[in-house]
């Protein structure tokens, strides 16, 4: 078995792919700040469960804007995911103009080069195998 679920939710899916070493997340539809913010936590916990280091975020399904969270993101949740030993974060951008714009955002204010955007599940995956 390759994909361990984790969670399951009406906007969040969490795995962890056990053969790779990476904890999965898929968001679904359109977001608000709470849930963008709940799930985030999920993750966190998810990854300090699993002694993980690595995450790929898929944001293709998400709809909308969410840019106002981007400093939150980059600022308080990707500081204590570091902290928890996140090394490599791939995010898989959505297929949603606004929502690849607020992606890009967030991905530009992490300071230390760990996150990276990506078109595909398959090129994000290749970079973390490589790191």
């Amino acid at each position: 078995m390759r994909h361990i679920n984790l969670l399951k939710t009406e906007y969040l899916t969490i795995e962890y792919n056990a053969i790779d070493d990476y904890v999965y997340s898929e968001w679904h539809g359109e977001l608000t700040n709470d849930t963008i913010k709940q799930g985030y936590e999920s993750i966190l916990f998810y990854l300090k469960k699993e002694y993980c280091h690595k995450l790929l975020d898929n944001h293709y399904d998400v709809q909308g804007l969410w840019a106002d969270l981007a400093e939150w993101c980059a600022y308080d949740w990707h500081p204590r995911a570091e902290a928890a030993g996140l090394n490599f974060h791939a995010v898989i951008y959505a297929n949603s103009h606004f929502s690849k714009l607020s992606t890009d955002r967030a991905i530009q204010l992490v300071k230390n080069g760990i996150i990276k955007g990506f078109d595909s599940v398959q090129d994000a995956e290749s970079w973390l195998k490589f790191m």
